[in-house]
């Protein structure tokens, strides 16, 4: 078994157990999407399920800096990510069993099975499609003022004057 590139169904049937750290800069996907962050923290342990099917429990933790889409600026986001993945030997049982249990997570037994490939779909999975701020921090030296809110005419007002207008003549 090399480090993350693994047989999966051997792995969970001995009960394995795996845990490390993963640079952003191992992880090229997320990096793309992400400004920055720490390190991820990642925990793998092979078991059966109480059908005895085999199964993989992944957890996937760090903070990230994410883009806030309304001030662009830095967003700090926590991944904490507990996935269990169900093993199957072919397609239509995977797709069986999904069908069944909605909730369930199921993987194909994979003898070249990739760990680092699986956390970085975890992580990408987690992220916000539009990730914000609950309130964006103003510009420095503008003062924000929620109270001010742009009125608009009144429509009755609107058409009063218009009648008026039309009253006196005038276009």
């Amino acid at each position: 078994m090399s480090d993350l590139t693994f047989d999966n169904g051997e792995f969970a049937r001995r009960e394995r157990t795996l845990q490390g750290e993963l640079a952003l800069a191992d992880l090229p996907r997320v990096a793309a999407d992400v400004l920055g962050g720490s390190a991820i923290q990642f925990a793998l342990a092979g078991n059966a399920d109480k059908y005895k099917r085999l199964t993989l429990d992944l957890r996937v933790g760090g903070q990230l800096e994410l883009k806030c889409q309304r001030c662009l600026k830095s967003l700090p986001f926590e991944i904490d990510v507990a996935t269990r993945f169900t093993l199957f030997a072919d397609e239509a049982k995977l797709d069986e069993a999904e069908a069944e249990d909605e909730d369930m997570e199921g993987l194909l037994f994979e003898q070249e099975f990739s760990l680092l490939n699986l956390i970085e779909d975890e992580i990408l999975l987690s992220l916000p499609y539009a990730p914000a701020h609950d309130a964006c921090v103003a510009e420095v030296g503008v003062a924000p003022d929620a109270d001010v809110v742009p009125q608009k005419p009144n429509p009755f007002a609107v058409l009063a004057d218009l009648k008026g207008k039309l009253q006196r003549g005038e276009h």
